[in-house]
C-alpha cells in the first residue's frame, strides 16, 4: 500500500509549505489548494485520505469546506485550522464533521498525533 495522501487547504502559502516539508518527511503524500473552491475541485479528480483546512480562506470559508467534503466524500477525516478560532467555532466544526480542530499557532506534534489517529497509523 502507498503512502497516505493528504490535501491541505490553507491561503497562507507559507504555512502551507511548512506543512508540506514536515509531512513529506513523515512518509505523507501532500498536494495544497490555497482556497476552498480549488479543494473541492481538486478532489473531484483525487483521491485523499485526510484534508487539513484553514477556517478563513477566500472563496469559500473552512465550514463550508467540510460541508462540501462530507457532502462528496462522507469517510475522508478532516481537520481545522484557526488563528482566528473560539469556543462557537470549534463546535461548529465538529457538528459539520471535523475529526479535530487546532488553534494556530498550534504545536505540531499534536497536529501530526491527530493526523496519524485519522489515517490509521
Amino acid at each position: 500500500m502507498g503512502n497516505k495522501k493528504i490535501l491541505i487547504i490553507d491561503d497562507d502559502k507559507e504555512f502551507c509549505e511548512m506543512l508540506e516539508d514536515i509531512l513529506q518527511l513523515k512518509g505523507y503524500d501532500v498536494q495544497k489548494a490555497f482556497n476552498g473552491k480549488e479543494a473541492l475541485k481538486i478532489m473531484e479528480n483525487e483521491k485523499f485520505d485526510l484534508v487539513i483546512t484553514d477556517k478563513n480562506m477566500p472563496e469559500l470559508c473552512g465550514i463550508e469546506v467540510i460541508t462540501g467534503i462530507k457532502k462528496q466524500f462522507p469517510k475522508i477525516p478532516v481537520i481545522i485550522t484557526t488563528a482566528f478560532g473560539d469556543k462557537k467555532f470549534k463546535e461548529e466544526s465538529l457538528k459539520a464533521g471535523a475529526f479535530e480542530y487546532f488553534s494556530k499557532p498550534l504545536k505540531i506534534s499534536n497536529l501530526i498525533d491527530a493526523i496519524n489517529r485519522a489515517t490509521g497509523r
